[in-house]
């Protein structure tokens, strides 16, 4: 077996078992993503691009995992094809996940956008999504914040998860005075279907949260794009280099098989000419 640089097989194993860890951290992320249900805090659009991303974690983290181990074989055998082949599909998958990636940061405002725009199903979804009715409340009371462009988006019917605390600091700057309706939402909605009157509570007057909730779910979608553009491009940095290592000791290799051949075919033709000289 034709010894290549026994340093560049080294590096190119390190790289690609760095390259499987970061591969099969996507995969795990995108199977343990797919098992939980995503609260629709950001309507049916947070869920759908969820989704695509989900499949997308999956795919390249498999995908990544499989042509590292080609790679890894590939350097430790010193498999001229197998180098090759590994060459060729990891210049594809850094391609296609450069372009994902150039695409996704151009479409990042729109997608901010979109996600703004879907605000406006707060109510809807309040009324008749459990789990939206009790993750907007919790946002609201941890976060001290009302409605996600607004506290106006609640019109007269403002929850009692926006009420700031009698003893709250600050309160004339971070809270403002309301009219005392703070309806129970649910209840209205059922009472609506059946023809009763809803339920609704008098107080004088209220101090609700100025802030609105839909910046703070705009500063979680930006952490998290940072993060995943982050790994993404530590992803193909290491793959830009694994495969520039994988096609300097493809070279070196072939190279050293090329001149054993001619090495080869000189003793043979000297072997042969031999009996000649003899006789």
């Amino acid at each position: 077996m034709a010894k290549g640089s026994a340093f560049m097989r080294r590096l190119c194993i390190v790289l690609n078992l760095l390259l499987g860890f970061l591969g099969l951290v996507l995969l795990l992320v995108g199977i343990v993503a797919s098992t939980f249900k995503i609260e629709p805090l950001i309507s049916g659009y947070y869920w759908q691009d969820g989704t695509q991303s989900v499949l997308f974690s999956i795919g390249f983290g498999l995908a990544t995992i499989l042509i590292s181990i080609l790679g890894v074989y590939g350097a430790y055998h010193e498999h001229i094809l197998a180098l090759l082949l590994y060459s060729i599909f990891m210049i594809i998958e850094f391609v296609a996940l450069l372009a994902l990636t150039i695409i996704a940061i151009i479409a990042q405002p729109q997608v901010e956008k979109r996600i703004e725009e879907s605000f406006g199903n707060m109510t809807s979804l309040y009324n008749t999504d459990e789990v939206f009715h009790r993750e907007l409340n919790k946002l609201q009371q941890e976060a001290e914040c009302c409605g996600l462009l607004y506290y106006t988006d609640w019109r007269n019917h403002i929850p009692s998860s926006c009420d700031c605390p009698p003893d709250y600091p600050e309160k004339d700057a971070r809270c403002t005075k309301v009219s005392g309706n703070v309806q129970n939402y649910r209840s209205s909605e059922v009472k609506k279907k059946t023809g009763a009157e809803a339920v609704t509570d008098q107080s004088p007057m209220r101090y609700v949260y100025k802030a609105h909730c839909g910046q703070f779910l705009i500063k979680h979608v930006k952490n998290a794009l940072r993060i995943l553009f982050g790994i993404v491009f530590t992803l193909a940095t290491i793959m830009l280099a694994a495969v520039i290592v994988a096609v300097l000791l493809w070279h070196k290799i072939n190279s050293r098989l090329s001149i054993t051949g001619i090495s080869h075919d000189d003793d043979r033709t000297k072997y042969e000419l031999q009996p000649h000289k003899m006789a």
